[in-house]
């Protein structure tokens, strides 16, 4: 078959549109939400049009237009998919979210609408590019032709500026979303952002906690904590917290009991397991955790120091460095079904772990919990108390009572397994021993059109932070009836588990211990 032959500018100007409006969907509809007007609309898309013709030119000058070209293409399409279909936002801290998935979960993201989107607006339009052959020329007439075309989108795009600046600014100002929605500048930006990160030299270790030490305890008991840390749980959808439905009936009755506490006002520190795990472990708070963290010593490596056997247990995509330099045990294969191990092979584990414990210990048991989308993968038949549920990856086929029923027969799961763990440390009496279930970040399940989690902690719906935090025996952590009512974040993790321990440091924070005003209480 013949190629068809067609000029430079013909191409650059078919290019640059497809990039604008077959991308923008989920921009567009942003645009909409905000009531921004319709003429900064269109001139905010003209500018990106601008933008993209630049590097486009500036392509096709180092006669490389086509590559450049078919590479936008094909990052865009999936991205805006994905944008489309779950209303997220792609960022740094998304893009890193993305790149630390396991397999398992990554194929959990995988579905046909995504191959076909793939397909008729990546792979489709890149087949076009390649097929059209570009009317060749002299370098010089190539890079004279570039120079024009340039001049002329440069001064286009600033002419836009300065008679639409005090819009931009506005619109930029109070929706700082609209840049992570600009398909694919969104993608290449992050791309860089986290390039520049993994390629900078890395950090010595930092080693803090050095001065930690343990008062010396008359107790005869060994001491052990129990943290469950949960995965995408959402605070109001226990039904210990008030939720209608019985997600949670085992730790109701606990709670009717007064054995458990449930501090139903939990914040998390980030909306990805990439953040918030490496955070709640850490000295830092929210407001000022970054990536260094994962550099810096955690309070399992303190309490290690100091003596106390940990012991982390993984069922998730990994512990995002927090359990590099202490024991961890990974699930088998021949415990899982299909792709995952259902969390209630953690009971069995523990079960195990129980058995050997000798001395004060630290275990943390790291859930699948309800990692999304394909929830109705995170529960065995036995425990689906909730039908129809969604059985597809791709959410927005299915209805939203198919994905909150799929979503909460996870969290049963999840009810059951705490409990078992609780039940059996109660008929452990050689133990002094605690619990704590805290979930990293909560999800979205189509509130307003988002699903998923991952949004930035500045954008993300209250459904992505407010997590659930529950606590056994409930004596130990509450001094009155009302404090499971205030607001705990992640921030307070590594201070409690330090006084539990009644281990002294410089790092510790008693107005961050949740056992420190019981003891004193107490006392």
């Amino acid at each position: 078959m013949k190629r068809i032959n067609v000029n430079f500018p013909a191409v650059l100007l078919g290019v640059t549109a497809w990039l604008v409006l077959a991308y923008s969907v989920a921009l567009r509809d942003a645009l909409e939400s905000y009531a921004v007007y319709p003429i900064t609309q269109v001139k905010l898309f003209v500018f990106v049009a601008c933008v993209y013709g630049i590097m486009l030119v500036l392509a096709r000058m180092l006669n490389i237009f086509k590559p450049v070209a078919i590479s936008l293409i094909l990052l865009a399409a999936p991205a805006a998919f994905y944008m489309q279909q779950y209303g997220i936002l792609i960022d740094p801290d998304m893009l890193i979210n993305a790149l630390e998935t396991d397999p398992a979960e990554a194929n959990d993201q995988l579905s046909a609408g995504l191959f076909m989107h793939f397909i008729f607006m990546g792979i489709m339009p890149a087949l076009i590019l390649i097929f059209l052959k570009i009317t060749p020329t002299s370098i010089f007439k190539r890079l004279k032709q570039g120079v024009v075309i340039g001049l002329c989108f440069t001064t286009f795009s600033v002419g836009i500026v300065m008679t639409s600046y005090d819009d931009f600014a506005s619109l930029f100002r109070n929706h700082r979303d609209i840049k992570y929605r600009i398909v694919p500048f969104n993608v290449i930006s992050a791309s860089v952002s986290v390039a520049k990160q993994k390629l900078r030299r890395p950090a010595e270790f930092v080693a803090q906690g050095k001065d930690a030490f343990r008062e010396i305890s008359a107790e005869t008991k060994p001491k052990v904590m129990v943290v469950i840390l949960g995965e995408t749980a959402r605070a109001d959808h226990f039904s210990v917290n008030g939720y209608p439905r019985p997600t949670t009936p085992r730790l109701e009755q606990l709670e009717r009991t007064g054995e458990i506490a449930s501090y139903d006002e939990a914040v998390s520190c980030g909306t990805a397991t990439a953040i918030s795990v490496p955070c709640m472990f850490s000295f830092y708070n929210a407001d000022n955790y970054d990536q260094a963290a994962r550099n810096t010593t955690n309070v399992l490596d303190v309490l290690d120091t100091v003596g106390i056997k940990v012991t982390w247990v993984e069922n998730n995509s990994g512990c995002k460095n927090v359990c590099d330099r202490i024991n961890t045990i990974t699930m088998p294969e021949n415990a899982c079904t299909q792709n995952d191990c259902f969390d209630t092979v953690l009971i069995d584990k523990f079960r195990e772990w129980l058995q050997q414990v000798q001395g004060d210990s630290v275990l943390v048991l790291h859930q699948m919990g309800s990692h999304g989308p394909a929830y109705f993968e995170r529960s065995p038949n036995e425990l689906k108390r909730f039908l129809p549920e969604c059985t597809s990856a791709e959410l927005t086929d299915c209805a939203r009572e198919e994905i909150v029923n799929a979503y909460d027969n996870s969290l049963v799961v999840t009810d059951e397994m705490v409990a078992a763990i609780i039940e059996l440390l109660k008929t452990d009496t050689r133990l002094d021993a605690s619990l704590m279930y805290v979930s990293d970040h909560g999800e979205s399940l189509g509130d307003n059109g988002v699903y998923l989690h991952g949004l930035p902690k500045w954008l993300a719906p209250k459904e992505q932070t407010h997590i659930p935090w529950i606590v056994w025996p409930s004596t130990r952590f509450k001094a009155d009836a009302q404090k499971d009512n205030q607001q705990v974040s992640h921030d307070n993790l590594s201070h409690t588990l330090l006084g539990y321990f009644k281990v002294k440091t410089r790092l510790y924070d008693r107005q961050l211990d949740l056992i420190a005003e019981r003891d004193s209480f107490m006392n």
